[in-house]
């Protein structure tokens, strides 16, 4: 389950469904301490040298052993690469299973996490519950190496630059790169598993595969992705209980370039609660924003900004055919992500001649809260079993 710490912090980034009352009364103190309780403390392992001396991609910059988390696990320090091609550190969390590995070293399976927040503490490396480690952990009963990169930006300077897809896929990359550098004993075959935020950054790396294919890719998972990044901006804006996505977006877009000015994109209201996106996670910029909607939270900007649009549209993902096989999974009560908006996706995905295998799943949301269901939770069997079936070289189906 995709918690965001507890059923408190959860409920107030979800609009939409009824919360329970002492869920919603949980404001932003209260989720910033629920944010320290399952904090790791930051440490100087995530400073990287000033200046960073350049490296390959995928180069370690250190590795440490940690028991933070419920199981072993190794954090790594890396060489990823921005958008605009600039060397820069990333980290990564890798988890194996017990034992000795088996011939040929453990299967892999990098996990590009969903929206957690863009400040530095917002990491799940940083988190003892790994954000989501539960589902991690189902992986790893099944035999499977976990690599979880945390997205340049978070853990180290935070600037992270959130739906960047050029940036996100970077880090994905060289995060599996690094990972076997630091862990000899890992398979060189990797599957990925995306969800939400991360769905979108699985979709960049399958575009690029079909044009610079990756040794040892052997294809995605994806649930609920933010794929269509204006249909999705607009969305957020218009749903009760989700500004802080519209927030998040405006500072991130600005971090990739400087031309998009969160101070035009946000009204005066909004751009005065920004402050909370640099030390508060996702629960805790939902609660600064859960009040504002419409025209209370975005300037006419946010829809017109030539910058702003650019930004989204570039980053998008369903335009471009994608490399290897896909499962793409979509909860048909998804309340960030519609399915509607998803059908689109796949639809041109499809048109482009993408070998895509498509599934929807009545009642499941976006995320598991505890009173409904998420997509990566109520499909984690279908998720085991395509991925199995990926290692053991079987034949995939396709929906289109």
């Amino acid at each position: 389950m995709r918690y965001l710490i507890t059923l408190a912090v959860a409920a107030t980034a979800v609009g939409g469904l009824a919360l329970p009352a002492q869920a919603a009364a949980c404001d932003v103190q209260c989720q910033l301490d629920l944010q320290r309780q399952n904090a790791v403390p930051r440490t100087a392992f995530y400073d990287p040298p000033v200046p960073l001396p350049w490296a390959p991609a995928g180069a370690v910059i250190r590795a440490q052993a940690t028991a933070d988390y419920a199981v072993p696990a190794t954090r790594i320090l890396y060489h990823s690469r921005t958008s605009a091609g600039r060397d820069v550190a990333a980290s990564a969390v890798v988890i194996v299973p017990a034992g000795k590995a088996p011939a040929g070293g453990w299967p892999v399976v990098v996990d590009a996490h969903g929206a957690s927040g863009i400040g530095r503490d917002c990491a799940p490396s940083l988190m003892r519950d790994l954000y989501h480690g539960n589902q991690m952990l189902r992986f790893v009963e099944r035999g499977f190496a976990i690599v979880a990169p945390d997205y340049a930006g978070l853990g180290t300077d935070g600037r992270q630059e959130i739906v960047n897809k050029t940036a996100e896929s970077n880090d994905v990359i060289f995060a599996q790169r690094a990972a076997r550098r630091a862990q000899p004993d890992l398979s060189p075959r990797w599957v990925l598993w995306g969800h939400s935020q991360g769905g979108g950054a699985a979709l960049a790396v399958a575009e690029r595969q079909r044009v610079v294919p990756q040794p040892g890719y052997l294809g995605t998972v994806v649930t609920s992705p933010v794929a269509d990044l204006p249909a999705l901006a607009a969305h957020v804006v218009n749903t009760p209980g989700y500004g802080a996505f519209a927030a998040l977006l405006a500072q991130g877009a600005h971090t990739s370039d400087p031309l998009i000015r969160p101070d035009r994109l946000l009204t005066p209201a909004a751009y005065s609660r920004l402050g909370i996106t640099a030390i508060g996670c996702l629960g805790a910029v939902s609660a600064a924003y859960g009040d504002l909607t419409g025209s209370q939270l975005v300037s006419p900007a946010y829809a017109t900004d030539p910058a702003f649009v650019r930004y989204l549209r570039t980053n998008s993902t369903g335009h471009l055919p994608l490399g290897g096989p896909v499962l793409l999974l979509q909860g048909e009560a998804d309340t960030v992500v519609p399915v509607s908006v998803t059908d689109q996706v796949v639809a041109s995905l499809c048109r482009l001649g993408t070998r895509l295998e498509y599934r929807t799943y009545p009642g499941l949301e976006h995320d598991t809260y505890p009173w409904v269901q998420g997509i990566d939770d109520g499909a984690m069997p279908d998720i085991l079993t395509w991925t199995t079936a990926r290692f053991a070289n079987q034949r995939t189906t396709t929906t289109c």
